[in-house]
């Protein structure tokens, strides 16, 4: 109909022209192939702490489904390229729900290994417990699997297994060499009788070994309003989670109504007139604790900010 009705022509034609779709894929498939085969930067070598050094990094987070112009995308491809495959996302319900599992395509990919972030929606109101309980599980494989490690450390030798054990696990040249010595620990079950339970256990678990990273992320409608009670919650807990709010400073994903992140005076739907009363303060709310790490970012404004404050906030849940 647009093409009908535009009255819009100029000598090349309408504003809107119809063509075959099928050179133009041809030609984008070619483009991407080419890209696809550049070879991919050791993360145990590159510069983490710089905006420059970062960008080396794979993005797990390899295409924008957001509106143009949209400022939370970059967010999350930053978070993708820090953590890598370690990331695990407990993502609320909202845009970043959206463009984040728009099925059937999504963003979230892998590396050449075949491994990549674990990423999963809940609902506004426990998308924060959702979170706790990713880090429950993780732990729990965690020590399931030190325990089933522990039990074979004769069959599969002292040096190795201890080695696992106690490796620290806080650089990318770290994170590397354990997953080194988790392929040789898995040659070596290989060479075990098959039928052990024990040995079946521990290889279900094997890949939690290597320490993951777990982010909850939502917007300011799921933060400061329905699921307000559940993040204090989690904030409370001590646990090693990190937690993304994503403040556009209103309800986005369903028109722009105002949340308790619209600033005073600020206008939108259901608040017209301006809104009567200020925003939240939610960083304070996390202050309070004394033990939570808090930082404010906005990206376009300073992105060397945004990059140390995603670190420091890992590197600080990292030592509890």
């Amino acid at each position: 109909m647009c093409v009908e009705a535009c009255p819009i022509s100029t000598p090349e034609g309408k504003a809107i022209n119809l063509e075959p779709r099928e050179p133009r894929l041809e030609a984008g498939r070619t483009n991407i192939a080419f890209f696809e085969r550049l070879p991919i930067a050791d993360r145990s070598r590159v510069d983490f702490g710089t905006v420059r050094g970062a960008q080396f990094l794979q993005p797990l987070f390899e295409f924008s489904l957001a509106c143009a112009g949209c400022g939370e995308t970059p967010c999350l491809k930053l978070l993708s390229q820090l953590f890598g495959d370690r990331l695990m996302v407990a993502n609320a319900t909202g845009c970043s729900s959206i463009y984040g599992g728009n099925l059937p395509t999504t963003p979230w990919t892998g590396n050449p290994d075949g491994r990549g972030p674990a990423w999963s929606n809940s609902l506004f109101e426990d998308d924060a417990e959702f979170g706790l309980g990713f880090r429950l599980a993780a732990d729990l494989h965690h020590r399931l699997a030190a325990e089933r490690l522990a039990e074979l450390r004769g069959r599969l030798g002292p040096e190795l297994v201890d080695a696992v054990l106690i490796a620290p696990q806080r650089r990318e040249s770290e994170f590397a060499a354990q997953r080194e010595r988790l392929t040789e620990l898995s040659r070596r079950m290989d060479r075990l009788p098959p039928g052990d339970p024990v040995v079946a256990d521990l290889r279900s678990v094997l890949d939690h070994l290597v320490r993951r990273s777990v982010w909850i992320v939502g917007g300011d409608g799921w933060a400061y309003d329905i699921g307000s009670a559940g993040l204090d919650h989690v904030l409370a807990s001590g646990r090693d989670v990190n937690v993304l709010v994503l403040d556009t400073e209103v309800y986005s994903n369903t028109g722009g109504q105002a949340s308790k992140a619209t600033p005073l005076s600020a206008v939108a739907r259901f608040a017209a007139a301006g809104k009567s009363t200020p925003k939240k303060d939610l960083a304070l709310q996390a202050i309070a604790y004394g033990n939570v790490y808090v930082a404010r970012v906005a990206m376009g404004a300073d992105p060397e900010h945004t990059l140390r404050a995603m670190r420091e906030a890992r590197r600080t849940t990292a030592r509890r």
